[in-house]
């Protein structure tokens, strides 16, 4: 009998649960049909300053598959007069997630536009990027990019509702928006994403290739041909 190594075995077994897991959830998914309807993966808002108004907004991918990554992008813009600093931002994650990565892109005056990775506090339920002072004109929003994990208790097939946000900076730009939410559809993972998830066991383990010919063919099979159709009596 052909032995298979521990660290394969396991990202072997990890795969199957992701993708034998999310075929048998995808029954249960019209379940949350009702909720899905008024799942809006963007929201916006204004608030109006003395000089400008100020324009707010967080957005998701509308779906995303089990234990993937999920990433909510805030943007605090401005049109008018004014050129508003913003300190902080803070994401309100839904219930679950845990401390997130995140990048801000803003305009600098000596360098232009930049992106880069920024530390992240806890802040209340929420999470939070800080500056002394991100620069926000009508042609350059300042965007806030919060990346989680998705955790092992989203079922797929169900709708995912973040909490708000929140802005500190100079006067009028600031703000709490608690119903500056964003949602997404869960759903389950393709054999493709499964692989991608265990891939950094893969590199002493096996080819990919491999992985995908013994869970797909061997194991989502028998999900999809009855658990019954693949019993055989051993040779």
């Amino acid at each position: 009998m052909k032995r298979i190594p521990l660290s394969r075995t396991t990202s072997l077994v990890t795969a199957a649960a992701l993708i034998c897991g999310g075929l048998t959830a995808a029954s249960v998914g019209a379940a949350g049909g009702a909720d899905a309807a008024t799942c809006s993966s963007a929201s916006r808002t204004t608030k109006k300053a003395t000089l400008a108004t100020h324009n707010y907004s967080k957005s998701v991918t509308q779906t995303a598959g089990a234990l993937a990554k999920v990433t909510y992008t805030i943007d605090v813009g401005t049109s008018g007069a004014g050129n508003p600093y913003v300190n902080s931002i803070t994401d309100t994650p839904p219930a679950g997630f845990g401390k997130p990565t995140a990048k801000v892109r803003a305009y600098h005056f000596l360098t232009g536009l930049k992106e880069e990775a920024v530390p992240v506090t806890a802040s209340g339920t929420g999470w939070k990027v800080s500056n002394t002072g991100w620069s926000v004109t009508s042609s350059h929003p300042v965007t806030a990019s919060f990346t989680y994990d998705m955790p092992l208790s989203k079922f797929p097939g169900f709708p995912v509702t973040s909490g708000g946000i929140a802005v500190t900076g100079t006067v009028g730009v600031e703000g709490d928006f608690p119903g500056l939410t964003a949602c997404f559809l869960t759903r389950p993972m393709s054999p493709g994403e499964a692989i991608g998830s265990v891939s950094g066991d893969l590199s002493s383990s096996g080819s990919t290739q491999d992985i995908i010919s013994e869970v797909v063919a061997g194991l989502v099979g028998g999900v999809i041909g009855g658990i019954g159709s693949g019993s055989k009596s051993a040779s």
